[in-house]
């Protein structure tokens, strides 16, 4: 068949023509058992006019009732020939009639069958017949003019797009189904009750009922539509497509299928906001891969610090972004938290004696708040946690000594400095220089030490000794000495000895260390 305006070849069944737009119109054969009825129904009238009729029939005259000469008058009147001619009109018209009134059946017969044709449901039903025998091509060709007809049957657009996969026309496929699910993810907006004004002009693009019936069916063809896009971007590996994709799904079931193809923001363990102590952050992505992050705002990259430990935020404010990128190298949108971390520092620990000269034994003792640790030097150094660490009351030293103290509680922030320095020296009879001098001869004499400069035997060092503090024993003041260890390298080591020299007598003992200012003396030569 030809297109009457332009003589373009058309398919069978086709009544637009593509190129002028021009609509075609046929008639289809005839119903044939009405064409039958119709045609027995004209035989029988056309033999019914053309039967011979008798003169009775065709001029009612009675002989017996009239007399020749009003015979001869009628005659005259109804002439043979004019009879016969009339027979012949009158038959002539009827089956001009006849076919009038058939040409009129077969057209209504051809109107009613074009009319089906033109339906939805007939062209829905031929894709369907055409897609049962996998052709696929006549089936996508039905399909589509139902479509024509009818836009918001969603099933059909559905299986239009399974039409074109099966037929190898995945973009036509991965059109269709972007465009439903853009369609399904705008929520239909309602006409405002107070203005009467129409709220969103969607209504008349998704026209999808908002009952809940229709509402979890278009849930289920949501996630039909989300897993047959993305077993196609599957096949043809494009991760990066799938991973766009799952960014903005909303099927929880759909996310976790394809969880290892998803790069999602990556998930903080805190929120951002203030905080009144140091706290930890971790971050996490949804599956295998990297999280790069950066702390001083920037947009991370793969060439930002890779997270692998928590990060610890101290005192002060932070934004920290982050990125994760999987294992197909899909990248994820950047999840970033601001931190303002306020702490107070603790108080500065107090100390129960001021700096000054003292000439009898003290015990330094510093009183802090249970949440903090004191730290503290004795050589005028900074004390930081790494320093020795405060657990008892001190012994002040013999001499003169510097400490510092530092309080330092749960969030690591420190408290003032605490300075003291402290002069302690005792009213004696034997200065310490005399006290030592008693010690090194007496263990020199025992056989201890090899000579009076401390040497000891069968090693290459040698011993040295210090005046660590002056202790109270039962009332008497006795010079508590340390003895140490000094090696060819110059490493002091202690040799857990102690000695008391009384500081009036210069008595000497063995002292072995109770508590702090507290010792248990022993005879020295024992």
């Amino acid at each position: 068949m030809k297109c009457p305006k332009c003589g373009r070849e058309l398919e069978e069944g086709q009544f637009l023509c593509e190129d002028c737009g021009e609509e075609v119109k046929f008639v289809p054969d005839f119903d044939i058992e009405l064409e039958a009825k119709l045609s027995e129904s004209l035989t029988s009238m056309i033999k019914e006019i053309t039967e011979e009729p008798s003169n009775e029939q065709n001029i009612d005259i009675d002989d017996e009732s009239i007399d020749n000469d009003i015979k001869e008058e009628i005659r005259d009147y109804f002439p043979i020939e004019s009879v016969k001619f009339d027979r012949r009109l009158k038959i002539g018209i009827a089956v001009l009639t006849m076919l009038a009134g058939g040409c009129l059946a077969a057209l209504l017969i051809a109107f009613i069958k074009e009319k089906k044709i033109n339906t939805y449901e007939y062209q829905y039903e031929q894709a369907v017949v055409y897609a049962q025998e996998n052709n696929y091509s006549e089936a996508i060709h039905y399909l589509e003019r139902a479509l024509a007809m009818n836009a918001e049957d969603l099933d059909a657009r559905i299986l239009l797009a399974d039409l074109y996969k099966e037929n190898g026309q995945e973009q036509s496929a991965i059109q269709i189904f972007r465009e439903l699910l853009d369609m399904l993810r705008k929520p239909i907006q309602n006409v405002s009750q107070n203005t009467g004004q129409t709220i969103s002009q969607e209504v008349e693009q998704n026209n999808v009922l908002e009952s809940a019936e229709d509402t979890n069916k278009n849930k289920l063809r949501k996630e039909s539509i989300y897993d047959k896009l993305l077993t196609i971007y599957e096949e043809q590996s494009d991760f990066v497509e799938m991973g766009e994709i799952l960014r903005d799904c909303d099927v929880a079931g759909i996310v976790a299928k394809y969880n290892q193809y998803a790069a999602l923001k990556p998930k903080f363990n805190k929120a951002g906001g203030a905080y009144d102590k140091i706290i930890s952050i971790t971050l996490s992505g949804n599956t295998q891969g990297f999280v790069y992050y950066t702390l001083d705002g920037s947009t991370p990259t793969s060439n930002s610090n890779v997270y692998e430990t928590p990060i610890l935020l101290e005192a002060g404010e932070y934004v920290i972004r982050a990125k994760f990128i999987n294992m197909f190298g899909v990248e994820s949108e950047v999840a970033s938290e601001r931190y303002n971390i306020n702490l107070s520092a603790p108080p500065e620990p107090v100390v129960n004696f001021d700096s000054g000269t003292y000439n009898v034994p003290k015990l330094i003792e510093v009183f802090h708040d249970n949440n903090t640790k004191i730290y503290y030097t004795t050589d005028g150094s900074v004390p930081t946690k790494n320093s020795l660490r405060y657990t008892a009351p001190l012994e002040m030293p013999f001499g003169i000594s510097n400490f510092s103290f530092v309080a330092i509680n749960e969030d690591g922030l420190s408290s003032p400095i605490v300075n003291r320095t402290y002069q302690f020296e005792v009213h004696a009879n034997f200065t310490t220089d005399l006290a030592l001098q008693v010690l090194v001869n007496s263990l020199w004499a025992k056989g201890e030490l090899i000579d009076i400069e401390g040497h000891v035997p069968n090693k290459l060092g040698k011993n040295q000794y210090r005046i660590q503090t002056v202790a109270d024993v039962n009332g008497e003041l006795y010079y508590i000495v340390y003895e140490e260890y000094l090696d060819t390298t110059g490493s002091v080591h202690d040799t857990r000895n102690i000695y008391a020299i009384h500081t009036n007598t210069a008595d000497l003992y063995k002292a072995y260390k109770l508590d702090e200012g507290k010792y248990n003396l022993q005879p020295f030569m024992e």
